[in-house]
């Protein structure tokens, strides 16, 4: 069955967010549609360029496991799923409305697992889906910058990369979506943030546990008001928050005609305290 409604799965703290952009700024600040298109069609020619299409016959089951995340939402979405050679483990995702492509890394088909994968692929095609693709931070920064000076103050920028870490929580639960297990995120996860294999999930697991609640107590004592500049939340805060989403998540995959979008949000809640209380120790006023 299709999930038609991927709204659901937008973390409460980044609409929040991006209702306190809108007040700022009067709108949304978002890439415009001819621009967007451009952007587009000149990532599909370096693509075609530089890195190999990924099709039924050359990776087929690789191939299976893109359509297998993509039927999960209906026949809205349309692109291309490209590999570049590189060790490092990464993903891309550039696109125009619904239509995309979407560049992984070859590391990531030699060490990751199907159901691995299928998170990553998951999370890229969450900020699709959400809309998270029409706003280049930096770029759209820039462009604001250029058009307008000084509009865009160091609290709006900051408020910005807020809602940008907080957007990647959003895409990470499209991610638990497409792979249907917690275990396999929190490993991808753990690949990422590593680099180390063979570690069994139980301690992978524990391992992030342990980690948390260091930082948790590590934030608690922070006081010295250091801005955090980035679009990307802690590994450690990612992995807690799709732990404390990931039964409503899968719920949601197995069964979307019981799940409970109430139960969801009081999980929500917690998972947005989480982020405040990052933001509260670590967000700063610097410029980019």
């Amino acid at each position: 069955m299709a999930i038609t409604d991927i709204e659901y799965l937008r973390f409460n703290y980044e609409s929040s967010l991006l209702r306190e952009i809108e007040t700022r700024l009067g709108a949304i600040p978002t890439i415009g549609q001819i621009q967007s298109q451009n952007f587009l069609a000149l990532r599909k020619r370096n693509l075609l360029g530089d890195a190999m299409l990924i099709s039924p016959d050359v990776l087929p089951e690789v191939y299976e496991i893109y359509t297998n995340c993509l039927n999960l939402f209906g026949n809205d979405l349309h692109g291309n799923l490209f590999v570049r050679q590189s060790k490092e483990y990464n993903a891309n995702i550039f696109s125009h409305n619904k239509k995309f492509d979407l560049l992984i890394h070859s590391a990531l088909l030699e060490d990751f697992t199907p159901n691995e994968l299928s998170f990553v692929l998951g999370h890229e095609l969450g900020h699709v889906l959400l809309g998270h693709s029409q706003v280049s931070m930096l770029d759209l920064l820039k462009l604001i910058e250029d058009l307008k000076p000084g509009l865009i103050s160091p609290e709006t920028k900051d408020l910005m990369y807020r809602w940008a870490r907080a957007a990647e929580l959003s895409a990470d639960r499209v991610g638990l979506l497409c792979c249907g297990k917690l275990e396999p995120a929190a490993k991808a996860l753990f690949l990422t943030l590593s680099g180390l294999s063979g570690i069994s999930i139980d301690r992978i697991l524990k391992s992030f546990h342990t980690q948390y609640n260091f930082l948790e107590a590590h934030m608690e004592k922070l006081s010295d008001g250091q801005s955090w500049i980035g679009t990307h939340p802690m590994i450690p805060i990612r992995f807690k928050a799709l732990e404390l989403a990931a039964l409503d998540i899968i719920l949601l995959r197995n069964q979307p005609d019981v799940f409970s979008q109430k139960g969801f949000r009081k999980v929500d809640q917690k998972i947005s305290s989480i982020l405040l209380t990052l933001d509260k120790y670590l967000a700063g006023c610097n410029e980019i």
